[in-house]
């Protein structure tokens, strides 16, 4: 017998692919906001497929710091998920420059980056347990854990399996089911 709770996540389940599959007959580079908008969804509802490491959160109502780093359009289309909840946490968004400390982040997006900083920025979060989320070519092939890409003018998104466990992160099943995995040696 279903749950609520199980019921509710196969609800956000059918969103976040309503998200994807709506995005896609559009070039996405004609609309860049439009482009973001379904980005910054994505980000909101992959949120909920994650489980923190321990110790993530002070305690079960702390707030999750969504952080955004990086020139370009997703900073702003984070902001309509201020004050919304991920399992329980209400989020904050923040905007940070390259070089600036995580602080108080759980979620990393990257966007707009120059590579020369993209190592030292995944270091960081690395270090942190912070979940990095980008845009960026070949994302999660240098070690970001989830990145967006575009294929066939569709928003997809790909999940470095080595780049989440050495973060203690673990993804649900329903998430991974969605992604492509990236293994050692990808390309």
């Amino acid at each position: 017998m279903p749950t609520i709770f199980n019921m509710t996540r196969r609800l956000i389940l059918g969103v976040l692919t309503a998200s994807l599959v709506l995005s896609g007959p559009r070039p996405l580079g004609a609309e860049g906001a439009q482009e973001y908008q379904v980005k910054g969804a994505m980000v909101y509802n992959m949120a909920k497929y994650i489980e923190w490491p321990a110790g993530a959160f002070a305690s079960n109502g702390a707030p999750l710091m969504i952080c955004s780093m990086g020139r370009g359009p997703f900073a702003a289309a984070l902001e309509p998920y201020r004050g919304k909840t991920v399992l329980g946490h209400p989020v904050l968004v923040r905007h940070l420059q390259v070089g600036e400390e995580l602080g108080e982040c759980h979620l990393l997006v990257v966007s707009g980056v120059e590579k020369r900083y993209l190592a030292g920025v995944l270091d960081m979060a690395r270090r942190r347990s912070v979940l990095t989320v980008g845009d960026l070519p070949d994302f999660a092939r240098q070690g970001g854990i989830i990145g967006l890409v575009e294929q066939e003018g569709r928003v997809r998104f790909e999940i470095n399996m080595k780049a989440a466990h050495q973060s203690r992160f673990k993804i649900s099943s329903q998430l991974l089911k969605l992604a492509r995995i990236i293994k050692e040696g990808d390309s």
